[in-house]
């Protein structure tokens, strides 16, 4: 610009030739014409336009405007500047910010924003010669504003439609943002709770979800957790929660993006029916039968429960998957007659069966077995159901592997069944507490690793039935004197190392064991039972009656019009009141005491 400035022939306009202007007039254009900041001079009564190359972008394809007026160069905001430039004029600065000017910069009228400042430019005798124009346009960066606050009341209203609680964090464990869903269900706004996060949270879930995040925040990856929070109602609602890490310029974590689905119903119905599954599952074991229900089309078996083991043998069963899989385990002579039953039952037939399979090693178990359709809510018949037992096999003694190691497990369990046991295996002392109290008398082989706190756990179970259970302590500290002492003092019937003794040794002290079984001990207690469920209040007693029934903790609370809380603590009350550990030990209590009662009922209906 300062090259066009001298080339240019300047004799023809008011200012005359270059060498004749005032040295205000060179001295301000030395100044703008060395900055880098778009910057415009206005100049004489003319106002006669000068600058900087900077400048050059503002001016976009205007027509030349150096040497013109500031009103031939923008005389669509003349209206609006002139004001401006006359008081710079009379020696009054101005600045403006952000101010909206509709300009023709060649491609048209368009909406731009300007921050920018108009001062005078003073002479000899302080005599005003001229405007200094600074200018800086912010048309990107107020559009851009607009955008987001556009985009944010976008994002407010989406939020608050979607049924999911949405929270963002940015510093650590203190929520920054929470959408209106969040707040409503909270009753409270997380913003304002601080690092006191754990007062939302189920008091059992706090250190699950305290490692979850260290996994996510180590790993660097998205962390999901099942867990309850406290609803504004002061009830706990299972939800489902996953947070997103937000990753910085700096690769480090910089915060979350999270969201929670509601998901207590679901969990709720899940569990119940998990539980009746369970206790279904135990009814058929200990009938020592086996269901299935089998799809039709492709015959595969989607449930197949109880007692397998005592048909098959403990390695064969699980092996049956197919119906396929159950025909070809049947004798070949038997055969023929069970392969046209998904016709007949298609027909609606119902089928009664006895024949012979092969187990494990070659053992024959007669079956009875009773077919039946299953037919849709449509009226189809797309699946087919069985019941069957082995009417022929002995009853075997009970042998119960309490087991960590699942290898080991499966040696032991192959081990006594081939020499005529009955064994069944439990992952850990907590599976097989489950269902202790309902189980026939046995020995146990306890190989858990929690030693005296686990033996005293898997005796007490069994309360006066104890000695129908002898429990052997398969133990690592062998060596350890004392530890077996006390083991024994306890009441295990024996301790030995773990894989220490020969199977040999191991059958003679599970023989041993059962043959010191008292008969009458064996029996389940149902006195005891009787008169531990006097302890109960007559609520206690309706809500377990319905437990026993199948129903779950909420359709209990509609029948008897209580809220699901008060079900909750009822339940907490009956554990306690009968010393059990858990809701599964109760029903089993209960269970033996209506069988007792019904017996003396009927030996006095007999008299």
């Amino acid at each position: 610009m300062a090259n066009r400035i001298r080339e240019r022939d300047w004799s023809s306009s008011p200012l005359g030739p270059r060498e004749q202007w005032p040295l205000e007039l060179t001295t301000a254009l030395g100044l703008i014409l060395e900055s880098a900041f778009p910057q415009y001079l206005v100049w004489g009564d003319e106002l006669l336009s000068f600058f900087n190359d900077a400048y050059m972008g503002v001016l976009g394809k205007k027509p030349d405007a150096l040497g013109r007026s500031f009103a031939e160069v923008w005389p669509e905001v003349w209206e609006e500047l002139a004001p401006i430039v006359h008081d710079a004029m009379t020696g009054q600065a101005t600045f403006q910010e952000n101010r909206l000017l509709i300009l023709d910069r060649g491609a048209g009228l368009e909406e731009t924003w300007w921050t920018f400042s108009y001062s005078p430019v003073r002479g000899a005798g302080d005599r005003i010669c001229g405007v200094l124009c600074t200018v800086w346009e912010t048309t990107r960066l107020i559009l851009a504003e607009r955008q987001a606050v556009q985009q944010a009341d976008e994002f407010r209203r989406f939020s608050a439609l979607v049924p999911e609680l949405l929270w963002v964090t940015r510093t650590p464990h203190e929520v920054n943002w929470a959408n209106q869903r969040m707040i409503e269900f909270l009753g409270v706004d997380p913003t304002t709770i601080g690092v006191d996060w754990p007062s939302l949270v189920h008091p059992d879930d706090i250190e699950p979800i305290r490692l979850r995040f260290e996994k996510a925040l180590a790993t660097r990856t998205t962390m999901e957790s099942r867990h309850r929070l406290r609803r504004a109602d002061g009830s706990f609602r299972w939800v489902l929660v996953r947070s997103q890490p937000v990753i910085g310029p700096d690769d480090e974590i910089e915060g979350w993006y999270s969201a929670a689905t509601d998901i207590h119903d679901w969990h709720i119905a899940a569990e119940s029916m998990h539980f009746k599954e369970e206790l279904f599952d135990t009814f058929a074991r200990s009938s020592r039968k086996v269901l299935w229900i089998v799809d039709v089309a492709s015959q595969r078996i989607e449930y197949l429960g109880g007692d397998s083991a005592h048909i098959w043998g403990e390695q064969s069963a699980p092996q049956i998957r197919s119906r396929g899989d159950w025909l070809r385990s049947v004798h070949p002579e038997d055969r023929d007659r069970q392969e046209d039953f998904l016709p007949r039952l298609q027909n609606g037939e119902l089928i009664q069966e006895e024949y012979r399979v092969i187990g494990h090693e070659g053992h024959i178990r007669k079956v009875r077995e009773t077919l039946f359709p299953v037919p849709d809510s449509d009226g189809a018949i797309r699946r087919a159901g069985g019941i069957a037992e082995a009417i022929d096999a002995p009853e075997l003694p009970h042998v119960y592997l309490v087991v960590t190691e699942p290898a080991a497990a499966r040696s032991l369990a192959s081990h006594f069944w081939r020499r005529g046991f009955k064994p069944r295996t439990f992952a850990g002392v907590d599976e097989f507490l489950k269902i202790a109290p309902a189980l026939q008398s046995g020995c146990v082989l306890l190989g858990d690793p929690g030693g005296a706190g686990s033996v005293g756990r898997v005796l007490g179970a069994f309360g006066l039935r104890r000695h129908a259970f002898p429990t052997i302590v398969l133990t690592p500290r062998h060596s350890d004197a004392e530890e077996v002492r006390v083991l024994m003092k306890m009441g295990a019937f024996d301790v030995l190392p773990v894989g220490g003794e020969s199977e040999e040794r191991l059958l003679n002290t599970v023989r041993e064991a059962l043959h010191n079984v008292d008969p009458v001990q064996a029996e389940p207690p149902a006195r005891s039972a009787r008169e531990r469920l006097v302890a109960l209040s007559p609520r206690e007693r309706e809500v377990l009656d319905r437990l026993v029934a199948g129903l779950s903790s909420k359709l209990i609370a509609k029948e008897l019009m209580l809220s699901p809380r008060t079900v909750e603590v009822h339940r907490a009350n009956i554990k306690d009141k009968l010393h059990v550990a858990t809701i599964s030990e109760a029903m089993a209590l209960a269970a033996a005491a209506k069988a007792s009662a019904a017996m003396s009922t009927s030996m006095v209906n007999r008299r």
